[in-house]
């Protein structure tokens, strides 16, 4: 294995990615993201749709695909599966430029590929850059782990539980099992 050479944000920003490939920045260090499956797929509709019904009864912000990159940090950018930001956030968003710092929410799958390592990382560090929660959904276990601080624990809900977040999307929930 070669020795890892750093990007910054900037020389990110310079390279052109193959209609496709994506790719991530994780602290200089660039990640070739792999191409989602089916299932990976079908859970980001599912929570997809159940999120726009809410915000379209309760317009407290937007919500953005994996098309998007956020801004963690001077070598850090991120895309989400799936991300919320609440309305006064989102209204000043350049639509010409990358997300500057961490959505509110941040919705992960763990894809077939994805080390729950790496994944840990990437949670870690959307949190450090101000999300509010995470969702991590595992679907091989039909589990998702919910975060709130990188220093506490994750509350890992079954499929008979009801995702929520009350502080965020407050009226919002979701039987765990109707996303699989």
């Amino acid at each position: 294995m070669g020795a890892k050479t750093p990007l910054s944000v900037e020389q990110f920003d310079r390279l052109l990615e193959p209609d496709e490939l994506r790719y991530e920045l994780d602290e200089g260090e660039l990640i070739e993201m792999t191409r989602p499956r089916v299932t990976h797929n079908r859970i980001v509709l599912k929570l997809t749709r159940v999120l726009l019904g809410y915000l379209e009864t309760h317009a407290l912000g937007e919500l953005f695909t994996s098309d998007n990159l956020f801004v963690l940090g001077p070598t850090t950018k991120r895309a989400p599966d799936l991300s919320f930001i609440l309305a006064a956030r989102a209204s000043t968003i350049d639509p010409a430029r990358d997300i500057p710092g961490a959505p509110d929410l941040a919705i992960e799958v763990l894809s077939p590929s994805d080390k729950v390592e790496a994944m840990r990382r990437k949670i870690r560090q959307y949190l450090a850059a101000g999300a509010q929660v995470v969702w991590l959904v595992y679907p091989n276990t039909r589990e998702v782990e919910v975060w709130g601080s990188a220093s506490g624990a994750a509350r890992i809900l079954g499929q008979d539980e009801i995702l929520e977040a009350p502080e965020l999307l407050p009226g919002f929930s979701c039987p765990v099992k109707s996303l699989f």
